[in-house]
């Protein structure tokens, strides 16, 4: 659930579900150069992700 600051930005109620998203960017030695954090509205997202399995 979103902290209450996050829930009036998002123009949420109370209880809404959100989903968080953290990406990391790196540069091409390794070093971070940015990282992400995203709140979204769970129901106004649906989110993918597909990956290879040994």
């Amino acid at each position: 659930m979103p902290a209450s600051g996050e829930a009036a930005s998002l123009g949420l109620a109370a209880g809404t579900p959100v989903v968080l998203v953290v990406r990391t960017a790196f540069a091409a030695d390794g070093q971070v150069v940015e990282v992400n954090e995203m709140v979204l509205d769970a129901s106004a997202y649906v989110l993918e992700h597909a990956f290879d399995a040994p």
